[in-house]
C-alpha cells in the first residue's frame, strides 16, 4: 500500500505542477522565463535546421551526380556498341565490294586465285612488306603476284610458311617487275621501287616516246606473273640525251597503307585439251 500511495502522490503532484504551469502560462507570469528559453534554444534549432538542409542538399546533389555518371556510362557503352557495329558493317561492306571486283576480274581472266587478309606489316622498316593469312597449305608460292581492286598489282610473295606468307610491295627498293607501257611503241622496261615512296620504270630506250598518263602493266616476261596486270600510270619522264636509257616515274592508283584484303594469282587455268580441238 505504501508504494501505491507514493506513486499516487507523484502522479497527483505531477498533474498539479502541469496545471499550475498552464495557469501561470495563461496569466503570462511565465512569459519572461519562456522568452529566455526560446532565445536559448533558437540558435540550436537554427543550427540544426541549417545542418539538416546542408546534408539534404548535398545528398541530393550526390544522388544527382551519381545518376548522371551512371547515365553517361550507359550512353558511352551504347556508343561503343554502335561504333563496333558500324565498324563491322564497314568491314563487311569493303570485303563484299572487294569480292565482287575480284569475281568480275576472274571471270575475265582465267586464273586460279586465293583471297587473303592482311594480318600484319613489317616493323623493322628494312622492307616494305605485309603478312597475309594464307600460306603453303593454301598453295601459295614465292614469286606469285598479289593484287587488289580489280587486278591492280601491289607486290609479290617473297616468303611462305604453313599458314601465312610475306608480300613485298612493288614500291619497295628491293622489288623489280617486268613491265610495259600501253603506247604506240609498246615500250618495255623494268619497274623498281623507291624505298616505299614510289616507283621508277628504267631501261627504257631513248627512241621510245612516252607521255604522261600512259598506262603501265606487267609485260608477262616473268615466270608466274601474267601480262596485263595494272601497275599504275606514267607521272613524269626523265630523258637525258647523254644517257643510254630514259626512265619514267610511275604512280599507283592505290594507297598501300589502306589495303586490308588481297588476291593472289596462283596459276593460270588451262582449258581442257578437248575444247581446244
Amino acid at each position: 500500500m505504501s508504494n501505491w500511495n507514493k506513486k499516487s502522490r507523484v502522479v497527483v503532484m505531477a498533474v498539479i505542477i502541469v496545471l499550475l504551469l498552464l495557469f501561470l502560462h495563461f496569466i503570462k507570469i511565465l512569459r519572461p522565463i519562456e522568452n529566455l528559453a526560446v532565445s536559448a534554444t533558437k540558435s540550436i534549432i537554427s543550427s540544426g535546421y541549417f545542418v539538416s538542409n546542408y546534408i539534404n542538399s548535398h545528398y541530393l546533389q550526390f544522388q544527382e551526380k551519381t545518376e548522371i555518371i551512371e547515365e553517361n556510362e550507359k550512353i558511352k557503352a551504347e556508343l561503343v556498341q554502335l561504333l563496333s557495329e558500324k565498324s563491322t558493317w564497314q568491314e563487311e561492306k569493303e570485303e563484299n565490294t572487294f569480292l565482287r571486283e575480284q569475281l568480275n576480274f576472274v571471270k575475265e581472266n582465267p586464273y586460279e586465285y586465293e583471297i587473303a587478309n592482311i594480318i600484319g606489316r613489317n616493323i623493322d622498316q628494312l622492307q616494305n612488306t605485309i603478312i597475309i593469312d594464307k600460306g603453303d597449305r593454301h598453295g601459295l608460292e614465292i614469286g606469285q603476284p598479289v593484287l587488289t581492286n580489280a587486278g591492280l598489282l601491289i607486290g609479290k610473295i617473297i616468303k611462305t610458311e604453313k599458314n601465312r606468307s610475306f608480300v613485298l610491295f612493288i614500291n619497295d627498293d628491293f622489288s623489280k617487275v617486268a613491265a610495259k607501257i600501253h603506247n604506240q611503241d609498246k615500250t618495255m622496261g623494268l619497274i623498281e621501287g623507291e624505298f616505299g615512296l614510289g616507283m621508277k620504270m628504267k631501261l627504257i630506250p631513248q627512241t621510245e616516246k612516252i607521255d604522261k598518263g600512259d598506262m603501265v602493266v606487267t609485260s608477262g616476261l616473268e615466270q608466274g606473273v601474267p601480262k596485263g596486270l595494272v601497275i599504275g600510270q606514267v607521272e613524269s619522264v626523265h630523258n637525258q640525251p647523254e644517257e643510254l636509257f630514259q626512265q619514267a616515274t610511275i604512280s599507283s592508283f592505290i594507297d598501300f597503307n589502306k589495303i586490308t584484303i588481297v588476291n593472289i594469282i596462283k596459276n593460270q587455268i588451262i582449258e581442257d585439251a578437248n575444247q581446244d580441238n
